[in-house]
């Protein structure tokens, strides 16, 4: 680039401290730790996102409009792209300073990066008169030498000396081999030792912060600081800040990402609808939304749920965005033909779904939900592997009466692997009345979902209900038993937490060493066609009464005792 103007004096050139002082593009940050001090190196690490190009083009967008040269491995088409994007045409006329670089740097095969790189710099400063100035370089990972600690700390040493040398500042953007995220900035000591700062751009449970390994600013070393960031809903710039809420809107002020206003969705989670918005993009099915979405950091993913045969794929497709995007992703799934049992429900939002839409819910109550989403990070810890945590879900195909024995080994087993999704369950302990037979009391209880378990002690019925939380017991227990629970048990203890249910296991467990119980499948499979006629009062607990509608407890007429004959109570 040419300059028609005069070079400055050696004088001047030799005190770029008396120009305006450098700082970094995070607006609000406090001075100290935003400002590059003149003659020295500044690292900074950072993995590829939208907040590491915001951080370095819109620093290079402010800063060219100085004396600083930019550097980056990108082609020239993509570093001027980058810089229009971030607010400065490099092709219009005065929008650079007449000393102002933007150039391209590639490393060169069989020669040290270090040394390409000082190379480099002493050409720019020779060539362009760019003595005194700051250095911006992107890129900086492929011209140091990070497999040899002891090389590394020799290039830092290398690269501050020749700041100091031509008064020149630099700025390292590098993304280390390992990434930025596992980067142990302590441990880069050697390599930061005659740095003037250190810091990382990385995701701290979705949102952006900036962390401060060391920064000078003047005759001080500023210690460790974390600092979060947010994003401009004007220009997608950094802007430092606590993530407190706006006192005015109760939002956390600016955006987790620029991409927070996007919306994807599968087509099927929408086919109803008479209107969508038309900044949605709306794609095929529930595999194109995952795939549209690569890339994207706090955008919102709708998925569309329709029947049981679709739970499989649809956890590994939460699983996946929750995984691959990060905490700041906003991920819903809406219902359609058929509800996500409770369960299941909670089994999305174990994987990683912020909120499950229920069926025929009004489209604007949706939108509603989902405008609430926005400046907010998932905050439940993501599992590992999607089919443990579905596997958790469901249920044993066993249902309904079990032996003691079955019985306490199968709630244990179910108990363990559901506590991955922490599903709750409820177990119920029920004495029964001195007249009620164990046969009367299994007869009534009729379960018929997977998972919902039954057995017998020496006095008392056991009844384990899958999924199930304390709340609601009373229902399912109207809708299992088929006789007022008053009429067949004394009382009853409901245990709704794993360690309650163990408890009682145990104690079953001690009761039938003592005192064994009997085994009713067999004669519950031989009748379990039977009508189950109410015994009489002179046979108690012969038989029962026909199944009722939940909740009903009017009782039947008594019915004539049947010839066959029932295992008894055993006798205390």
């Amino acid at each position: 680039m040419s300059d028609t103007r005069p070079a400055p004096s050696r004088h001047a050139a030799a005190r770029p401290w008396l120009q305006a002082r450098h700082a970094l593009a995070i607006d609000a940050l406090p001075a100290a730790l935003a400002a590059l001090q003149p003659a020295a190196v500044h690292a900074v690490y950072a993995d590829a996102s939208p907040a590491r190009d915001a951080l370095f083009w819109q620093s290079a967008a402010r800063l060219l409009r100085s004396r600083t040269t930019v550097l980056s491995t990108r082609e020239p088409a993509e570093i001027g792209a980058m810089l229009r994007q971030h607010g400065l045409d490099i092709d219009s006329s005065r929008t650079l300073h007449g000393r102002a670089n933007v150039c391209t740097l590639r490393g060169v095969a069989d020669r040290p990066g270090p040394d390409v790189l000082l190379e480099a710099l002493q050409a720019i400063v020779d060539q362009c008169g760019a003595r005194g100035s700051e250095f911006l370089l992107e890129g900086a990972e492929a011209f140091l030498p990070w497999e040899d600690p002891s090389a590394l700390a020799a290039a830092g040493a290398r690269l501050a000396q020749w700041c100091v040398a031509q008064s020149c500042g630099l700025l390292l953007l590098a993304a280390p081999p390992g990434g930025a995220e596992a980067l142990d900035l302590a441990g880069l000591a050697r390599f930061h030792q005659h740095f003037a700062g250190a810091a990382r751009l990385s995701q701290v449970h979705g949102q952006y912060v900036w962390e401060v390994g060391f920064w000078r600013h003047k005759d001080a070393v500023l210690p460790h600081e974390v600092v979060p960031l947010r994003f401009s809903p004007e220009d997608h710039g950094l802007v430092a800040g606590s993530g407190d809420a706006d006192a005015a809107h109760g939002m956390p002020s600016g955006l987790l990402a620029p991409d927070e206003a996007r919306v994807i969705v599968s087509r099927d989670a929408v086919l109803r609808e008479r209107w969508v918005p038309a900044d949605w993009q709306v794609v095929p099915d529930n595999d194109a939304a995952v795939a549209a979405a690569a890339g994207a950091v706090a955008a919102t993913v709708i998925l569309h749920y329709g029947n049981r045969q679709e739970l499989e794929p649809l956890a590994a497709q939460v699983h996946q965005l929750r995984h691959g995007a990060g905490k700041a992703l906003k991920i819903v799934v809406r219902e359609d033909k058929e509800m996500l049992r409770q369960r299941y429900e909670l089994l999305m939002m174990t994987l990683g779904a912020n909120i499950v839409i229920q069926r025929n819910t009004p489209f604007a109550r949706m939108q509603t939900r989902i405008e609430a989403l926005q400046g907010q990070v998932f905050q439940r810890p993501v599992l590992p592997d999607y089919k443990g945590a579905l596997s958790a879900v469901l249920a044993t195909a066993a249902t309904g009466y079990l032996p003691a024995a079955e019985f306490i080994a199968l709630v244990r087993s179910t108990l363990e692997r559901s506590s991955v999704v922490r599903l709750p369950h409820v177990l119920l302990e029920l004495p029964l009345l001195p007249e009620v037979a164990h046969v009367d009391a299994l007869r009534a209880c009729q379960m018929r979902d997977a998972g919902d378990l039954c057995s017998a002690g020496s006095n008392s019925v056991y009844a384990f209900f899958f999924a199930c939380r304390l709340e609601h017991v009373e229902i399912a227990c109207q809708h299992v038993f088929q006789r007022p629970l008053s009429e067949l048990f004394s009382g009853e203890l409901r245990c709704g937490d794993a360690e309650s249910i163990l408890a009682t296991l145990q104690r079953l467990e001690t009761d039938i060493a003592q005192r064994p119980a009997q085994d009713y499948s067999g004669w519950l499979a031989r009748h379990a066609g039977d009508s189950a006629p109410e015994a009489p009062a002179s046979q108690p607990g012969a038989a029962g009464i026909m199944p009722q509608p939940p909740g009903t407890a009017r009782r039947h007429p008594r019915a004539a005792p049947q010839p066959f004959s029932i295992p008894l109570k055993p006798q205390g």
